[in-house]
Order: C-alpha cells, then structure tokens, then sequence
C-alpha cells in the first residue's frame, strides 16, 4: 500500500478504473462497448487524456458537436498482462457500473472497481463470477454491503488492508488490492508506457432490469406490508411513500418532536410541498440553528475538548443527530421528489439508525428500491 501514498499525485482528477482478473480481452472491450479487439490503437496516459477534447475537425461529426459543445468524448486506457486487466477512464465513474461488474465477471472472473468523483465521493466494488461481493466508501466502512451482506465483513477482513488503512488513503488501498488481484502496477512509469486507447460507447438502451434486492431486504420485505408494497411494483408513484418512510426513520432515532415536526408530517401525508411546505422549510432550518446553539451550550457546559461526536450516547451527541433529523425533514419537502428521496434518505442514514429494531436494514432496503426507481438500474 506503501507504493501508491501519492496516488493523488498521479491521478489529480476523477477517475473510473477496474483492475480484472481471468477475462478475456475482447470480452471486456465487448461489454464497454469499445469494438473488435483486433483494432488495436496504442497511447499512453497522456494521449488518453487528449482524446478526451479532440477537436479535430471532421465534416461528419459537425452537427454532433453542435449538439454536445463543450462535452468531452470518452476515451479510457486498456492493457492485458497475464491473467490480469486493467481499464481506467479519466472523468468517469465506470467503477460505480455495478451491472458491468456482473457481465464482466459472470464467465467466472474477479474485478474490483475504484472510482471517485469532482466531490472527492470515493467508491469500491468488488465483485466476483456475476456477484457483488462487497460495495462501500472507504470512510464508511460499517455501511459496506454486497449481494449477501453476511459475507461482506468476512472479504474486508480477508484483505491485506485494515479498516484504519481504509479510512486514512482508501484510493492507496484499492490500488494495492487491484494490483494484488491482477499483478499489474498502476504507477507513473506503467501510465507513461503504451497501452491500448480505446472509445466506450455511450450507454445503450436496455431493457429495465427486475429490482434486485439482497436475501435480507427480502426477508424484510416479507415481514413488512409497506416495503413489500414498495418492491412489488417500483415506480416513481412510490418515491412520497419512501420519503415518509425516511422521517419516520429519523424521528424514531432521535425522539425529535414538536408542533413543527406534526406540522411536516401533515403535509408529507397530504402531499402538499407549496406555500406552506416552503414556509416549513424556513422554520426547519431555524430549528437547526437552535439545536446546534443547543448542541454547543452542552459542549462548553460539558468542559469537553476535541470535536463533538454524533451519537447516541451523550447529550452533545444526541442534539447533533436531531439536527440531521430537522434535516431530513426540510429535505423530505423539497418540491423535487427525486431530489426528496434521496437526501432524506442520505440525511437519515446520518441519524445512526439501530440494527436491532431492523431500521438500518429498512434504511438500505429504501435506498436500493429509491435508487431503481430514479435510475432504472440496481443499486447492488
């Protein structure tokens, strides 16, 4: 892990990368999309680069680039070496493509997948013979899940790689992982080298895939009316649904209560997000001012030092999850559901829901049947 510190270095801007073991060549440039094999097209990391901005002109492609001025073109680096691949596209996050990961391992290969954005959100799949083993942030490790979530705490712990390494340089950890899995070093003397360039295609359309939910979110779904609802039949119809469901997750982790709380819990029912859920939203975020002056009374009150820590178990901790709960609810009535859906469900994931009373198992079960809904593939 050592070998990759100043990944940073190298790699200054989002990249999309997959280190593959045991798949043929032609098979993975099939699956991007990229064409025949046979046209090979050498360049290293820098030519990649460039081709993302060719402008060379071409009368052809003159009405196109009108269409799609000042976007770039795709353009990813390949190479095979032994058993091992390696695809990496700059301003890409082609590691996140979980359903690539399938295809690219069903035949009975391995991948793991590394990819981070302009926002420094840094995500890592692996995935092996069409599963996905493990899916996570490396700074969140305890969220990690997989296509058999029992399973994944087991491949962590299997990895060279401690959860303090994880969470200190996840892109390092990756890397030496991807190296580990394939024998290739990603390193500035192997990117200044030729390779293959290679143009993936834009995303074609397929049919929409069944929602795919875990073995336990099945279970769930079995036990609880309102989830099996939701799975039976995932449609942007039920994203209100799934935002109620978000607050009444953060509310029941965090006790948070009051006139204003009911009044938001009328107007999720009613489906009213006008005048008066704007007016709500301005008197939430009063609400949080108060919580977090609350917060830092019972800090200096408490002769505390260091940073406070959300949690369940101190006062100062206690107010800092009820200001992600007010958060959840001025979310939840935005106008925009997609947008609704999501950030309440991202702000009450940060309320610290229990396992035992299932409410992290609902969290996750929401978020992938949210996630189908507003992006037409699987989440896991």
């Amino acid at each position: 892990m050592s070998d990759y510190t100043s990944i940073d270095d190298v790699f200054p801007g989002p990249v999309g990368i997959v280190w593959i073991k045991d798949a043929a060549g032609d098979e993975v440039l099939r699956d991007i999309g990229a064409g025949p094999f046979s046209e090979v097209v050498a360049a290293d990391w820098g030519q990649v680069q460039a081709a993302l901005w060719d402008d060379e002109d071409d009368e052809d492609d003159d009405e196109e680039r009108e269409d799609n001025e000042g976007e770039p073109r795709r353009a990813a680096l390949f190479a095979v070496e032994g058993g091992g691949a390696v695809l990496i596209e700059p301003m890409s996050c082609v590691g996140s493509d979980t359903a690539l990961l399938r295809r690219l391992t069903a035949p009975g290969g391995q991948a793991l997948a590394l990819s981070w954005t302009v926002n420094l959100h840094v995500s890592v799949t692996f995935a092996a013979r069409g599963d996905i083993v493990a899916t996570f942030d490396p700074m969140e490790l305890f969220a990690a899940t997989g296509d058999d979530p029992d399973a994944v705490a087991g491949w962590l712990d299997s990895l060279p790689v401690t959860a303090a390494e994880w969470h200190d340089n996840g892109k390092a950890a990756a890397f030496a992982i991807g190296e580990r899995l394939t024998g290739i070093r990603v390193d500035r003397a192997w990117l200044a080298r030729p390779h293959r360039l290679v143009i993936p295609s834009a995303p074609v359309e397929v049919e929409r895939p069944t929602l795919f939910l875990d073995m336990q979110m099945r279970d769930l779904a079995a036990a609880d009316p309102r989830i099996a609802a939701l799975a039976a039949a995932p449609g942007p119809d039920k994203l209100p649904e799934i935002i109620r469901m978000a607050v009444d997750l953060a509310l029941r982790t965090t006790g948070l209560e009051g006139d204003l709380v009911n009044e938001v819990l009328e107007l999720l029912a009613t489906g009213e997000r006008g005048d008066r859920g704007a007016e709500a939203r301005e008197r939430l975020r009063s609400l949080h001012v108060t919580l977090r002056q609350e917060a830092q009374a019972a800090y200096e009150r408490a002769g505390a030092t260091g940073y406070p820590v959300p949690g369940h178990d101190t006062e100062i901790g206690r107010l800092m999850l009820r200001q992600e709960a007010v958060e959840t609810l001025r979310h939840a009535l935005d106008p925009d559901l997609e947008g609704a859906a999501s950030n309440a469900l991202s702000r009450a994931a940060s309320t610290r829901l229990s396992q035992k009373n299932g409410d992290y198992l609902r969290h996750r079960t929401l978020t992938a049947i949210q996630y189908y809904i507003v992006h037409g593939e699987n989440w896991l």
